[in-house]
């Protein structure tokens, strides 16, 4: 470590909406996991899986402008990253809006033949698409990571009850991923 160095530099935490995230995620899988959810809601862990999920979709937002703003202008993430970032990002906004009612509501939330839910999950897998170009062309995600990235929503989907556990573990390597980004610029 170079002495001028900042301790602080070296142990940079993981930027708080990817953890965030990742946390979100892995609740809902691990409740979703142990409890079938009723809706209407009949118990306390019907809310909690519906929180966790409007909880992991608003931090995964937040999440994907951490790992933009990790690239900034860096070469090979460009207008395919940002374009990534806001597709991803908006894909997440448009899903939590039912989802986020349903929670408030303790019922489904009107979304007649699924107006937000459909687009925003093409709008979703759209971005990681283009996510994991930039993210490979760019290096700061591991290469082999950055490659499954497309994979993680159709993973989530198959799944089921367990799919969160997916996005649960894709979110905690992006946020490694983005505090060591973090560490090198600082150094």
């Amino acid at each position: 470590m170079d002495a001028t160095a900042s301790p602080r530099a070296s142990t940079a935490p993981i930027p708080l909406a990817p953890a965030v995230a990742a946390a979100a995620a892995l609740t809902l899988g691990v409740t979703q996991i142990l409890h079938t959810q009723m809706v209407p809601f009949a118990s306390a862990a019907d809310h909690v899986i519906e929180g966790a999920y409007a909880l992991y979709l608003v931090a995964a937002v937040a999440a994907v402008l951490a790992l933009r703003r990790a690239h900034g202008r860096a070469r090979g993430w460009g207008r395919t990253g940002d374009a990534g970032a806001l597709l991803y990002g908006l894909g997440h906004a448009l899903v939590a809006v039912p989802v986020t009612t349903t929670f408030l509501l303790g019922h489904d939330a009107p979304d007649p033949l699924g107006v937000l839910f459909v687009p925003g999950i093409a709008l979703w897998m759209a971005g990681l698409v283009l996510l994991a170009i930039a993210c490979f062309r760019h290096g700061t995600v591991p290469r082999p990571v950055a490659a499954v990235l497309p994979a993680t929503l159709p993973l989530t989907m198959a799944l089921g009850a367990a799919g969160p556990l997916v996005e649960a573990l894709t979110w905690a390597v992006l946020g490694v991923s983005i505090a060591r980004a973090a560490r090198r610029r600082v150094r």
